[in-house]
């Protein structure tokens, strides 16, 4: 049991490890777009979209790995941490709780950041929009929803600036 315990242990950290590097992606995104680096945020982007990727397979084996620590100790299924951790060995006890508590801050942080990027990104787009209009009265830009449909905008807005000619 203690060899899975060990198991469970490393999958954990290695999870918190690629929360950390998510973090700094998104850190470094939201710094490319105070500067308006276009090139920089979708490289980001697409380093956020691998990040991702790498910690849904990081999860399905540190999964694998807490159902078999449950399994180790008689119980079924897939068992809460909370369910689990009081039957480990007290030794194991306060380290595997103090690194889930690190992965649950990370997770609340990857969705803090994540959602300023978003919003960020969004007041962009909003301002080139408007700019274009602006500009350019009786042309819409094409914007595009997250499946790459292009979203049509009924109307248009002022322009915020008139010719005088």
């Amino acid at each position: 049991m203690i060899y899975h315990i060990e198991i469970l242990v490393e999958k954990l950290r290695d999870e918190l490890k690629q929360y950390g590097e998510l973090l700094a992606l998104l850190d470094q995104q939201q710094e490319l777009v105070l500067k308006r680096d276009a090139d920089g945020i979708q490289s980001t982007a697409e380093q956020i979209d691998q990040q991702s990727m790498i910690l849904e397979e990081l999860k399905t084996t540190r999964k694998e790995a807490q159902l078999q620590v449950a399994e180790d100790l008689g119980l079924g299924k897939m068992p809460a941490f909370e369910d689990i951790i009081p039957l480990l060995p007290h030794e194991y006890q306060p380290l595997i709780n103090a690194i889930i508590e690190d992965n649950n801050l990370s997770i609340q942080r990857i969705g803090r950041l994540a959602r300023q990027n978003h919003l960020l990104l969004t007041r962009s787009i909003e301002m080139v929009g408007s700019l274009i209009r602006s500009v350019c009265p009786d042309q819409t830009p094409n914007v595009y929803n997250g499946n790459g449909a292009v979203i049509s905008h009924p109307g248009h807005a002022a322009p915020t600036y008139e010719h005088v000619c």
